[in-house]
């Protein structure tokens, strides 16, 4: 299954839309991560004649404060793309710390692969990881923080790697 990309997450409700409007979004830091090859990714690229050693990601931590004045926290991993052109194709995973993530998106995209995860936020999350929302309601892959955050990225994403 292909992970997620970026915009494939930024079709979202109208509503979460027009909510995303009112969060204002700063950066707080990018971190630069780089992971080494598994051994069943090896032995796929052996046989594909093709050799990954390690992989590059750029991880985006986000703050995000809502209309409300509540601050939460948006992390957005991606690998760097130089073709601002491409950025939307760009697979991602995405967190954030609030409820309505938590509890009602945090569980799909892990069943997408398209979430962000640490040790810690594999503990805060717990067992959000693997039940299904109770909520029969359709949800979209995203809070509003998640959206304004990616929003914000696809605007800014030119300008970012040119500093990088």
């Amino acid at each position: 299954m292909a992970k997620l990309t970026i915009g494939d997450l930024m079709s979202v409700d109208a509503s979460r839309q027009y909510k995303a409007q009112f969060c204002v979004v700063s950066l707080e830091k990018v971190y630069h991560e780089i992971k080494k090859e598994t051994i069943p990714e090896r032995i796929k690229s052996f046989f594909l004649g093709k050799s990954n050693v390690s992989s590059y990601y750029l991880i985006f931590k986000l703050k995000i404060t809502s209309d409300s004045g509540k601050v939460h926290k948006v992390y957005i991993r991606t690998s760097p793309e130089y073709d601002p052109s491409r950025v939307l194709s760009n697979q991602v995973e995405i967190y954030c710390d609030c409820s309505d993530f938590k509890y009602r998106a945090a569980y799909i995209l892990n069943q997408k692969k398209a979430l962000f995860l640490n040790d810690r936020i594999k503990l805060e999350l717990g067992s959000a990881l693997i039940d299904k929302p109770k909520t029969t309601t359709m949800t979209t892959y995203l809070c509003k923080h998640a959206y304004a955050g990616i929003q914000w990225l696809v605007s800014n994403y030119s300008n970012i790697m040119k500093t990088l």
